[in-house]
């Protein structure tokens, strides 16, 4: 039956099937993969941003090759509509798969699978690429065919013929991976955790495929007419290799926008989740643009993209204008040029729609490969160097795309050799000022040096303090300036008080740093530390300040290793007396995991009998601080605090700090030791060094609610205060 023979009602009801359809897949798709990339960097170690690297790569690449398949079947099948519906069901079975799979504690198989790798000389980032695509890949195979599949079924079953119709599609699958974004990053993860939100991510396909599959029946038409099996291949038109060349700048300018908004306001859950939402409007709303302006053409709106690009880091320096506004409103201003880069796709990809289900999918294909480029250039390249000279290759490359609308223009009267060179001239120059910026070791802003990586950002001010990404961390240090300090150096003091032998022998920090609580813990004679650190750009720091860093990355007794700390106690089963563990802010991006009640068990199965685990628990709110506490007292038998809840030591034996056992301490010759006498006699009105241990453990009063690798509750401050409370108002008088 044509489509002419189907009535009125059907078409209408078919393409509003459709259209819901896509919405709940778009949404569906984002949330997946946001409880994807926190579910799988527990396993995918380094960090935050190479480890998200791996996950939007595998995602992507997933896409593109979906797409890419959907090209060729989708002219053949009888029923698109049929085919989408198919998809979606095929989509809540697979990540049904992989939710029970992320679900499980495979910790040991994981980890063993990681052991027979190092043993065999395998990269673990290969390993971590190899994991992540066993994972991911076949549910985003299902994913990127939905798009072409849709297109096939509006053209051929629901008798579209406007080409407008294409980026329409493609705006209401964008809209609800935006509203996807949001759902995920500020509700089902902070509220309800990773199972929680793969659950709906499940249910939305299962209504997108109950819509598509009822609502959206229509009748089965005769499959395209197929070139014969021996004929050619045909080649790229421009409109695929431009969607290729945007897809590389786009994707680009989003790994720098979420870097800028980091910068701005500091590597927080809710930043990433408003710059992809922001980034996902934008780019709606220019697809929306190219199916209302009909056939505009390239060069302004590429020019116009170009020069809002390039002019960000002027217009919007990080950690002035942009602190002094809103997270949302700094989003949207940064989101601006994407709306150019959506109404760039939108133009190609309605120029190049005849068949609509195979080019469709060529070209999501191509503009997908070229954004997994950009993800993979970006991250490992761009961010090595200064975001100025980022946002300008970018806006340098929109600009070539741009005069290649005049480059090919059908009038005699363009001088086309001076627009190709002036095309040529632009990628030449892009490239040029990327290679430049990645050969900086550091540069000059506003008064600090900063040392860009693909790790994070390091910024030291003209004070000595040291910011990452953003947010303070450290202050650099000579001679003994560093006694006395909270963070660093009472950590390794209160854990060498705690511990029952004087002089301990092993001794692991988490999260090193610039060194200073390293070359603390080595104060104490005959001790060996190990430090885990997962930001490489740090190494430049302590190369280029040895004097302000107590030399530690020559220290003879501190051994670095640049690998994340979850990795490296999992593979390296050496034990030790004190370990301490203050490598993130409570309410920074990824801080759950470094103190989820499965990480607490790791640590505590490195250390020997009685030793001790000094952590940092006392960064945020009154909330969060009790779940660190609920989660320590799940994993050790005893804890005890210092500086007001500031610092937890916690162990399986009981830790008891008496005046007779200091005075004994502070007898001893070693330089911490000594460096302890300075700090007694110091606080000698006060009580002296031990005025600083507050003796009772902190209330562990939250109910059932602990931290897990499962629910990142610690990095919302707000939810947590909401869930677990106030705490209880001591007993008044009777």
């Amino acid at each position: 039956m044509g489509v002419a023979a189907v009535t009125r009602r059907a078409p209408a009801l078919a393409f509003a099937a459709l259209i819901l359809g896509l919405l709940c897949s778009g949404t569906a798709g984002i949330v997946n993969q946001v409880a994807w990339q926190r579910g799988l960097k527990v396993f995918l170690g380094g960090s935050e941003t190479l480890s998200s690297m791996t996950v939007v790569l595998v995602f992507l690449l997933g896409l593109g090759a979906g797409a890419a398949l959907a090209a060729r079947w989708a002219a053949r099948t009888r029923n698109p509509m049929l085919a989408l519906a198919g998809l979606e069901l095929g989509l809540v079975l697979i990540n049904a798969a992989v939710a029970a799979l992320l679900s499980t504690d495979l910790s040991e198989t994981v980890y063993a699978v990681q052991r027979l790798a190092v043993s065999a000389g395998v990269p673990l980032r290969a390993m971590y690429a190899l994991g992540a695509g066993a994972v991911l890949l076949p549910p985003t195979l299902l994913m990127g065919a939905t798009m072409p599949a849709a297109s096939e079924a509006a053209q051929r079953q629901l008798g579209a013929t406007s080409r407008s119709l294409v980026p329409a599609l493609f705006f209401v699958n964008t809209v609800g991976a935006a509203g996807g974004a949001l759902l995920a990053s500020l509700w089902l993860l902070p509220w309800r955790g990773q199972t929680a939100a793969l659950t709906v991510a499940i249910g939305l396909n299962a209504l997108a495929a109950l819509l598509v599959g009822l609502l959206g029946r229509a009748p089965a038409v005769a499959p395209r007419a197929l070139a014969p099996a021996a004929a050619p291949r045909r080649p790229l038109t421009r409109e695929e290799r431009l969607g290729f060349a945007l897809g590389f700048l786009s994707l680009g300018y989003e790994m720098l926008l979420l870097r800028t908004l980091t910068l701005s306001h500091g590597p927080l859950p809710s930043t990433f989740a408003a710059g992809l939402c922001a980034f996902l409007v934008a780019w709606s709303c220019g697809v929306a643009l190219a199916g209302r302006l009909g056939r505009v053409g390239l060069l302004v709106p590429a020019l116009l993209s170009g020069v809002l690009v390039a002019a960000l880091p002027a217009a919007i320096p990080w950690g002035r204008t942009l602190g002094e506004v809103s997270l949302h409103i700094s989003a949207a201003l940064m989101a601006l040029p994407v709306v150019g880069f959506g109404l760039l796709y939108g133009v190609l990809i309605s120029r190049r729609a005849e068949s609509w289900g195979r080019d469709v999918g060529r070209y999501a294909a191509l503009n997908t490969a070229g954004s997994c480029l950009g993800v993979l250039f970006f991250t490992l390249a761009g961010y090595e160097a200064p975001l100025m000279v980022g946002t300008a290759s970018i806006g340098l490359g929109l600009a070539a795309v741009g005069l290649t609308e005049l480059w090919h223009g059908r009038s005699e009267l363009e001088p086309r050799r001076a627009v190709r060179a002036a095309a040529v001239a632009c990628v030449v120059a892009a490239a040029a000022a990327m290679a430049y910026g990645v050969t900086l070791r550091f540069t000059d802003y506003t008064g600090a040096r900063v040392y860009w990586g693909a790790d994070g950002v390091v910024a030291i001010r003209p004070s000595g303090d040291l910011y990452i990404d953003g947010l303070w961390h450290s202050r650099l240090t000579m001679g003994e300036g560093h006694v006395g300090r909270p963070y660093t150096w009472s950590m390794a003091a209160a854990a060498v008080l705690s511990h029952a032998a004087p002089s301990p022998k092993r001794a692991l920090v988490v999260g090193a740093g610039v060194g200073v609580s390293g070359v603390s813990l080595a104060g104490i004679s005959g001790i060996k530390v190990d430090g885990y650190e997962i930001n490489r750009t740090l190494r430049r720091v302590l190369e280029d300040q040895p004097d302000m860093t107590l030399d530690a990355l020559e220290h003879p007794s501190l051994r670095w290793i640049w690998r994340d700390a979850r990795t490296g106690l999992a593979l390296d089963e050496t034990r030790y007396d004190i370990i301490l563990s203050a490598p993130l802010h409570l309410r920074q991006a990824g801080s759950s995991q470094l103190l989820s009640r499965e990480y607490l068990r790791l640590v505590r199965s490195r250390l020997k009998p009685g030793g001790v685990l000094a952590v940092y628990s006392h960064e945020g709110n009154e909330a969060q601080a009790r779940l660190v506490q609920a989660t320590l007292a799940e994993a050790f038998a005893h804890r005890t605090t210092w500086l007001d809840g500031l610092i937890t030591v916690a162990s399986d034996r009981p830790i008891r700090i008496t005046p007779q056992l200091l005075a004994a301490r502070l007898a001893r010759k070693d330089l911490l030791y000594r460096q302890m006498r300075e700090m007694h006699a110091r606080l000698k009105e006060e009580g002296g060094l031990i005025s600083l241990w507050d003796a009772a453990e902190a209330r562990t009063d939250t109910g059932d609610r602990v931290i897990t690798d499962d629910w990142p509750l610690l990095e919302y401050p707000e939810v947590a205060r909401e869930l677990v409370g106030p705490p209880p108002l001591p007993p008044g008088p009777r």
